[in-house]
């Protein structure tokens, strides 16, 4: 058994070896002072910091950063409040064409997002929307993930609370937002992260709705960066390396609400 227990831990320690790997290349080339000899990757000094101050001074991924925030918190909360009302709607209330419309909602899982361009394009253009941040939120304010997430774990509230609430005279939206809100808090927490995550690493739908480079996201303004600096791989390689710390930070600090959120959200009371 002891044996068994150390080859366990080898095999776990090697496999985090592999994992961060590419992390440790990465970190290798970000603190490279120039691409004149990247070889062996081994560290030749740590000039992370210069890099970082290059990017912030020259290049545009202060801008780019700030619109990724706007975008993505902005998009995240917006499909928190939609899916976490039609969720719990198609969970706890009654009304005609309530398991149709679920499953339409679900249907529409099975289309790839590339279906859906063109003719969203269409209604953001016909809006005004084109070069604005509302053409780029408005059509991911609300997800099917997001409601079917919501209405799974909106199943396990009891409906014996829900009833004594009214009974005492509560209004459908005071039982929603203060007994239901508290409750799916792990999943709305979820939500958000999967969303946040998502939305950081889009790159089809902002390059098609914002053509000016003042609206550009990271993943944008990433595929554009070697236009502005050349090619350098060591201040390409920092800018990838600082749009990560963001995510990562979010992760780490929501990491016990998303656990709870993806382990409970399949399970039935």
């Amino acid at each position: 058994m002891r044996a068994g227990t150390i080859l366990r831990a080898v095999w776990l320690i090697v496999a985090v070896g592999f994992m961060l790997l590419p992390v440790y290349a990465m970190l290798v080339v970000a603190s490279a002072p120039d691409d004149t000899d990247l070889r062996g990757l081994v560290f030749n000094g740590f000039h992370l910091p210069e890099n970082i101050g290059v990017l912030f001074g020259e290049g545009n991924l202060p801008t780019y950063l700030r619109n990724s925030l706007i975008l993505c918190v902005g998009t995240g909360v917006l499909d928190v409040m939609f899916s976490a009302a039609a969720g719990y709607a198609m969970a706890q209330l009654s009304f005609p064409g309530r398991r149709v419309l679920f499953a339409l909602v679900i249907g529409t899982l099975a289309l790839t997002p590339m279906v859906l361009v063109i003719p969203v394009f269409l209604i953001v253009k016909e809006l005004g929307w084109v070069n604005t941040f509302q053409g780029m939120m408005v059509p991911g304010m609300i997800s099917a993930f997001g409601v079917f997430l919501v209405r799974q774990f909106a199943l396990g509230i009891p409906k014996e609370l829900l009833l004594a609430a009214r009974v005492d005279g509560a209004g459908e939206f005071r039982i929603f937002a203060r007994i239901a809100v508290p409750l799916l808090k792990p999943a709305l927490i979820t939500l958000f992260l999967v969303h946040f995550l998502a939305q950081w690493d889009n790159l089809l739908w902002p390059l098609i709705v914002a053509n000016e480079q003042e609206l550009w996201p990271l993943p944008v303004g990433l595929a554009n960066f070697q236009s502005e600096v050349g090619v350098t791989y060591h201040l390409t390689t920092t800018a990838a390396l600082v749009t990560a710390v963001p995510p990562f930070i979010l992760m780490v600090a929501l990491q016990r609400y998303y656990v709870a959120g993806l382990t409970f959200g399949g399970l039935k009371r």
